[in-house]
């Protein structure tokens, strides 16, 4: 039996999981605003509808396909609950020994995998994207030379996952949180450093990702971290992350045939069309990843506690408070980017040979992903309460079910309707995403209902729908508010800022009005902050 000391060192309090979901989330906020400048920079040097920067883009996704499907989520869903279990047995010496055979194993599997994908790259590319290849000449070979440069970051990555995973377990979430910072930074040296030379991209990605698993290292060294150099697949430990790992990559490896079938359908569109889904995704995971990420991945311990305690009425009222603070911060953060995506992307991205073409471009992509938002969050946190019940099967099954909804809605929207309706067709291919991820998001939901006993159904949507109300009043106001400044020739950045002070203005005034609880919450988390 567990002492009351014990118990809280494995199940913070909820402040204590606020204030490291604050930490990660400032994190990811910094590291995604890092990203929308490398992509900045990038456009700012090629355009979208150069060869170098479609090469680019192309060659990424190979590399990173692998990396997610063999030790990306898989490997800490997985690892944590596992290696976690060894120092709850005060068996400190067994968890570092899981952790050099799962560093060892990774590290081997990867290279492996790598060295065979950097062998058969210029086929894969050939037969993937052979419309595209076919309309640009010197695309395939610039492509296949930086895919297997970029396949070095695997590797590393693949190395950094393994130390990233023991962290979050020994309950360290700060260098984890900043190493994706350390990886943007590598990135934008190495474009600038060797600009135009497309190849400083490559490099800078491989030297960002050493610099992803250097910057994690003290932290190991901290957390008493012991290496040695076993090699095996026998071990119990290993066999059971093993075991875990297998529905997780698979489910994984559905998210990047998503980006595969985007880019496939992508190839027959306005040439440009495939950087323009890209740049306006990174958009979105900018709030995906600190509102929807940061939660998840602090949350998740907390869960897994509570499960193993079968304390099934906290798990559904932690979920539902989770859940509705998803929605709190995410319908405000959809409205602006949806109604506001063309000055947003002006200012993010137009400068230098990015002209205001590609603006409108990427900025019609943004507002079709947008309404995805909070479904892509609540993703985060839900897939991460089927985890935490040892059931990694039916996020699998609802992620397969996504790709099949998400490939068929693409077809038919960017194929048939937008085309119909005189509509750019890329957009169409972004509207799939949304639709598709907020049916995986409720359907998961649903079929967590009776695991949980409920969701705590009436205190969870009693919030959204308030929320949801005040957020459609928000969206109207702001694009009155838009259409009147961009009539009065105010400047794209003023657009931005008097449309959201506006847009959010009602917004909280309405959640007030509405008797939001969590405009509560917030005001009494910041008089207490102020009042140290």
């Amino acid at each position: 039996m567990s002492t009351p000391q014990e118990e809280t060192q494995i199940l913070p309090g909820r402040g204590q999981v606020l204030r490291a979901a604050t930490i990660v989330s400032v994190a990811f906020l910094i590291s995604r605003v890092l990203g929308f400048v490398r992509g900045a920079i990038i456009v700012n040097i090629y355009s979208l509808d150069t060869i170098q920067v479609n090469a680019y883009e192309i060659a990424s996704r190979l590399p990173d396909t692998l990396f997610y499907i063999i030790a990306g989520g898989a490997l800490g869903s997985a690892f944590i609950p596992t290696f976690a279990a060894y120092f709850v047995r005060d068996d400190e010496a067994g968890g570092w020994r899981l952790f050099s055979a799962i560093l060892n194993l990774i590290t081997v599997v990867l290279v492996v995998v790598s060295a065979l994908a950097a062998i058969f790259a210029r086929e894969f590319l050939s037969l993937f994207y052979f419309e595209l290849m076919a309309e640009q000449p010197g695309l395939l070979e610039l492509s296949t030379e930086l895919t297997r440069v970029m396949l070095l970051s695997t590797i590393i990555f693949g190395i950094s996952g393994v130390f990233m995973a023991a962290l979050n377990a020994r309950q360290h979430f700060v260098l984890p949180a900043i190493a994706p910072i350390v990886y943007n930074v590598g990135i934008i040296v190495g474009t600038i450093a060797l600009a135009p030379n497309v190849m400083g991209i490559a490099l800078g990605t491989v030297a960002g990702a050493a610099g992803h698993m250097l910057i994690q290292i003290p932290g190991l060294r901290l957390r008493r971290a012991r290496y040695s150099p076993i090699l095996t697949a026998r071990d119990p430990g290993v066999q059971q992350v093993i075991r875990l790992m297998i529905p997780r990559m698979l489910g994984l490896s559905f998210g990047q045939v998503n980006h595969f079938v985007l880019q496939f359908m992508g190839q027959f569109m306005l040439f440009g069309s495939i950087p323009a889904l890209t740049n306006a995704w990174r958009v979105v995971l900018l709030p995906q990843g600190a509102i929807g990420q940061a939660l998840g991945i602090v949350a998740f311990p907390t869960l897994a506690a509570l499960a193993a305690q079968r304390s099934l009425a906290q798990m559904r009222r932690i979920l539902a408070d989770s859940l509705r603070l998803i929605s709190f911060l995410g319908i405000p953060a959809t409205m602006i980017l949806m109604v506001l995506s063309r000055p947003i992307i002006a200012l993010l991205f137009q400068r230098g040979a990015f002209d205001a073409q590609d603006t409108l471009l990427v900025a019609w992509a943004l507002a079709f992903y947008a309404p995805g938002l909070v479904g892509l969050s609540a993703l985060e946190v839900i897939s991460r309460a089927f985890y935490s019940l040892e059931d990694t099967w039916t996020p699998v099954l609802a992620g397969g079910v996504q790709l099949l909804v998400m490939a068929a809605l693409g077809y038919w929207l960017s194929g048939i309707v937008f085309p119909a309706w005189g509509w750019l067709s890329l957009g169409g291919l972004a509207l799939a995403v949304s639709i598709s991820s907020t049916i995986e998001a409720g359907g998961l939901l649903w079929l967590l209902r009776p695991r949980l006993g409920g969701v705590d159904g009436h205190h969870l949507w009693d919030g959204v729908w308030r929320m949801s109300l005040a957020g459609l009043v928000m969206g109207g106001v702001m694009w009155a508010a838009y259409g009147w400044l961009v009539g009065q020739g105010v400047g794209m950045l003023w657009q931005l800022v008097l449309g959201s002070l506006a847009g959010g203005g009602v917004y909280l005034l309405l959640c007030w009005l509405l008797r939001v609880q969590e405009i509560g919450q917030f005001w009494a988390m910041a008089r207490q902050r102020l009042g140290r």
